[in-house]
């Protein structure tokens, strides 16, 4: 079976800070840290680190100090590929959250949902959705084995989607709760070419 490793980062400065992440490009915490360790153990102990071939990853800092701090010392090539990015929220990367709240406009439960943006320089759901797509046709269904991907929280939703080839005017609704720690496990089988999303935050 072919997988995909789903991690992503764990806390960072932007949250603990209640400021707007997206491309801001903030840098783990201590805990943070610890959490990229922690699944790096979890990798270990359960014989998955050994399944995996290469290491692909957001180039923002907190990502990339999250897999090179899962990854050291295996000798996994790391890519670091913007399109792993986390949504941009345009003006308001780095802005107070409390603030940030109160000038979004959310998206309605009906209609374009995918074209919207929640607010100014933002990028809607369909150009995250869009490039990460490109991502997995270039990479992932390139490979022949399996894969890690350290991504961010919001963005991984769009990872899973892409693989399971959703369409663009899904991307409107996707959404799962990743939990920092902790990493998921996307599976395509030989046989039926099925793609499971197998395990959420193990």
């Amino acid at each position: 079976m072919k997988k995909i490793y789903l991690i992503t980062h764990g806390e960072a400065t932007h949250g603990v800070n209640k400021c707007v992440g997206g491309w801001f490009d903030s840098s783990l915490t201590e805990k943070g840290l610890e959490q990229a360790r922690l699944v790096k153990k979890k990798l270990v102990d359960s014989g998955a680190i050994d399944d995996v071939t290469k290491v692909y990853s957001s180039d923002l800092k907190r990502c990339q100090q999250t897999s090179n701090e899962i990854f050291s010392g295996t000798q996994l090539p790391i890519v670091f590929d913007s399109r792993l990015r986390e949504m941009s929220f345009g003006k308001h990367e780095g802005m107070d959250q409390d603030e940030h709240n109160k000038l979004i406009v959310p998206a309605s439960p009906t209609g374009d949902r995918e074209n919207h943006r929640i607010c100014e320089g933002a990028e809607s759901r369909g150009e995250l959705f869009t490039r990460v797509e490109s991502f997995i046709q270039d990479v992932y269904e390139k490979s022949d084995s399996s894969i890690a991907v350290v991504t961010h929280g919001f963005s991984a939703s769009f990872v899973i989607a892409a693989f399971q080839k959703l369409k663009l005017d899904s991307s409107g609704y996707v959404s799962y709760r990743f939990e920092q720690g902790k990493y998921t496990v996307l599976v395509e089988d030989y046989l039926f070419k099925n793609r499971t999303l197998a395990y959420l935050n193990v």
